[in-house]
């Protein structure tokens, strides 16, 4: 799926080109298309899913291999409007922090930290 997103950041009206791959297997053989040229990549994992959390580190590590080098990465945990949670905060920020990446926490159900997210995203582009 592709989506576009723009954000007024001060005086500035920036686009983010969005290609959601939903981690499915099928777009694999695709990534190297959607890294071309890519200023940041948002790594999505559910926190109540702990097999989510191990597959967003495979994707991570494509793009530490295959991406332009300073790449940003957003380590992002999905669903925290759920009380089932398996993944700690604590344990994605240290992940995160481990890959000079950043973490951040949402809701896409509820729109909780969407905006945030991006503002951080925008914030650490060269």
């Amino acid at each position: 799926m592709f989506l576009t997103k723009q954000i007024q950041y001060g005086d500035n009206v920036l686009k983010f080109d969005i290609w959601d791959t939903a981690g499915q297997e099928r777009f694999h053989a695709l990534t190297h298309l959607y890294y071309q040229n890519a200023k940041a990549a948002i790594v999505v994992f559910d926190v109540t899913n702990e097999a989510s959390f191990e597959r967003a580190k495979k994707w991570v590590n494509e793009l530490l291999e295959k991406a332009n080098p300073g790449i940003v990465i957003a380590l992002c945990g999905n669903k925290i409007d759920l009380e089932d949670r398996k993944i700690k905060k604590e344990d994605a920020e240290e992940y995160a922090n481990s890959i000079g990446s950043f973490y951040c926490e949402v809701s896409a159900k509820q729109n909780l930290n969407i905006d945030e997210m991006f503002n951080q995203i925008i914030e650490k582009l060269p």
